[in-house]
């Protein structure tokens, strides 16, 4: 039965993942929005998650990147930002890392394959 909670773990990564889009989204903070030169540390940020959560192997899967963004959310929430305060939060470098690497987070969450492979289970029955 380790499939259904892994299946479990995915369905509950996917709906953080999206959540945390819809956040960005509702403050702004969108790929939509970025620069040419945004575009590019979008592109390095992806990068360095991408690096750190697979040792520079493949995709990381959803569990992985819920998990990164969670750590990311909880350390900018320490700092005073979060998606719904960043209008009102002075802009600098550390807020723009923030929001380029939750970005980056959602990008990549949008790639991921499944950390599950789709198996019905009632074929083993």
């Amino acid at each position: 039965m380790g499939w259904l909670s892994g299946a479990r773990q995915a369905d509950y990564a996917r709906r953080d993942l999206r959540v945390l889009a819809e956040r960005l989204h509702a403050a702004g903070l969108s790929t939509s929005a970025l620069g040419p030169a945004q575009l590019a540390g979008l592109d390095q940020h992806a990068a360095a998650v991408r690096d750190a959560l697979t040792t520079g192997r493949g995709t990381p899967g959803v569990v992985e990147l819920a998990a990164y963004a969670q750590g990311a959310l909880d350390a900018a929430a320490e700092a005073g930002w979060t998606p719904e305060t960043h209008a009102t939060v002075p802009a600098c470098a550390t807020t723009e890392w923030i929001v380029l690497r939750l970005l980056a987070v959602c990008v990549l969450a949008e790639t991921s394959a499944d950390d599950v492979p789709d198996i019905d289970p009632l074929l083993f029955t």
